[in-house]
């Protein structure tokens, strides 16, 4: 195992051998920790001045933050949670609350939705992916999944227009296939260390089922 001290909030983690040179964001402050070995003298928290680097923890509580339930989904999303858009085999846009916007998927990895407005797919069958995570004990974790169904014309056009107009194309609830599932659990596998998500029974459970009907698991 190698010992690595997060550059952002000093907390002390561990991650496998393997990952040694790898990003994965840190289970207390969700900032991008590069695995390395730590000094036992850790930095002090990188100070943060700007909302592109600011920390989750420092976005308004739920349930005043909460984004409103909507009889076919959500009003906006979620500054606690992250967020996927699938198409059938893969995932095609990542989102989450660090200034950056929607990013989509392009022939060299991921980039701004709003720079690369010609990547975004006009039509297919796309599902939006909620990971919940909970930060109620100072560390980040992952507590739910939900799928919600976006229509099959323009639904990621409003991705280079802002985070929440996504959310005016969902027609109610989804649900992931076997491709899916692979690759929301390969997401979170190579996104977060295993302290985020590793304790989410429910939610690895349905990724690895073959239930292919619920819209999620967890809370």
């Amino acid at each position: 195992m190698i010992r690595v001290i997060c550059p952002h909030c000093s907390a002390k983690l561990n991650a496998k051998d393997e990952l040694l040179g790898q990003s994965r964001n840190c289970p207390r402050c969700g900032n991008l920790v590069v695995i390395r070995p730590g000094d036992e003298t850790a930095p002090p928290p990188a100070p943060t001045n700007s909302s592109a680097t600011a920390d989750p923890r420092s976005s308004p509580p739920e349930p005043s933050g909460a984004p409103t339930p909507t009889s076919e989904g959500l009003a906006r999303l979620s500054r606690s949670h992250f967020y996927l858009i699938c198409d059938p085999s893969r995932i095609i846009a990542t989102w989450e609350n660090n200034g950056q916007g929607w990013r989509i998927r392009t022939e060299h990895g991921f980039a701004s939705a709003a720079r690369n407005p010609e990547k975004i797919p006009g039509q297919g069958d796309f599902k939006l992916v909620e990971l919940r995570m909970d930060h109620g004990s100072g560390e980040m974790q992952l507590r739910g999944l939900r799928v919600y169904q976006l229509a099959r014309r323009w639904a990621l056009n409003a991705l280079g227009r802002g985070d929440d107009g996504v959310c005016k194309s969902i027609t109610g609830p989804g649900s992931l296939l076997r491709l899916q599932k692979n690759a929301v659990r390969a997401h979170l596998q190579e996104r977060f260390m295993r302290e985020v998500w590793g304790n989410a029974a429910e939610v690895l459970d349905y990724l690895s089922n073959d239930d292919y009907h619920s819209p999620g698991a967890g809370q």
